[in-house]
């Protein structure tokens, strides 16, 4: 670029000494016109040399792959892959706590709303669902089995009662079981597990009023989880 604009400089001198021959220029209008070409070329160079410094630097600094949202995520859903990107961005400890592979966050529960585009961190999913604002976590003993059961899935929470028929037709060892509705969206928010007894005990959370009505209900009858369609 310098050699450019040296070579039309020269160029532009011999064509001014021959016009100078013929009287159409003069010595001052040569000099006024070198001196914008040199502060043109000056401007130039200062521009190159800032374009130089400023890739050097981009180049020295460190980047980190970052797990962004590629997608709104809703506070409580599980993360999918789909709902996830990567992202290069300069290294920053205040970055320590991201996620730096969608592996590592897919299948985790969203415990806030994650704007498209915003960073995933640590700390805005986990494997434990969250509890809806409004609801409570209760210990629900279970008589059927939890093993088709995941995290954050919606079930609804019936009880199970057993009483003997008492018609006419019915042999008196007939015994009918009758299903009441109890919660219809408890929401599993810890593995299922056993206790002493070989009993299955899950954590849903659920409205408060439903949840004193399941408390009561494991009391005298089985309760059995239902997904819900």
């Amino acid at each position: 670029m310098v050699t450019f604009f040296h070579d039309l400089l020269q160029r532009l001198q011999d064509m001014d000494g021959r016009r100078t021959t013929d009287g159409t220029r003069t010595a001052s209008h040569r000099r006024w016109r070198n001196a914008r070409l040199h502060r043109l070329l000056a401007a130039v160079c200062a521009g190159l040399a800032m374009f130089a410094a400023l890739q050097c630097v981009r180049l020295t600094i460190s980047t980190q792959p970052v797990v962004i949202a590629a997608q709104p995520i809703a506070k409580g859903s599980v993360i999918t892959a789909d709902s996830l990107a990567l992202r290069d961005l300069p290294y920053d400890e205040a970055l320590r706590n991201v996620f730096h592979d969608c592996d590592d966050a897919v299948g985790l529960i969203a415990q806030v709303d994650v704007a498209e585009g915003g960073i995933v961190t640590s700390t805005m999913a986990r494997a434990s669902p969250v509890v809806p604002e409004g609801y409570t976590a209760i210990e629900v003993r279970l008589a059927s089995s939890a093993d088709n059961l995941s995290l954050g899935d919606v079930v609804t929470l019936s009880s199970a009662t057993i009483f003997s028929e008492a018609t006419p037709e019915a042999s008196p060892d007939t015994d009918a079981v009758t299903l009441r509705e109890l919660c219809s969206g408890a929401i599993l928010t810890a593995k299922p597990s056993r206790d002493a007894d070989g009993n299955t005990l899950a954590v849903f959370a659920v409205p408060p009023h439903e949840a004193a009505t399941v408390l009561q209900a494991q009391e005298y009858s089985a309760i059995i989880a239902i997904v819900s369609s």
